[in-house]
């Protein structure tokens, strides 16, 4: 079965008014249904979590997905450029900065 464009532009825009909905729904819901304590301090760690979810398997694949861990493999350009976003955002305690010197590597790489 094959999915029209038009059939997977009305499931894009559909799925983005349920999250623009759920979204106000939380922003609207009355005080007393916010969540308190430590379930809202974890949820503060909600995007961050979502964030190293998806970057972690695609800089660590090649070297997870090899039978041996060789030098090659440590070599590669997203494991490069994710250890010099690292460094550079150690060093300079600058996001943009950080996120220049990563992006850098891996397109210079």
């Amino acid at each position: 079965m094959k999915t029209s464009d038009t059939g997977i532009w009305l499931a894009a825009v559909m799925l983005g008014v349920i999250v623009m909905l759920l979204r106000a729904l939380y922003l609207y819901a009355p005080r007393r249904w916010h969540p308190r304590g430590r379930f809202a301090q974890a949820l503060r760690f909600a995007p961050l979590a979502a964030l190293v979810a998806v970057v972690v398997p695609e800089v660590l694949g090649p070297v997870m997905d090899a039978p041996g861990v060789s030098a090659a493999l440590l070599l590669d350009v997203r494991v490069l450029s994710a250890l010099a976003l690292l460094v550079a955002a150690r060093l300079s305690g600058n996001l943009l900065v950080a996120i220049g010197v990563g992006a850098a590597v891996l397109f210079l790489g």
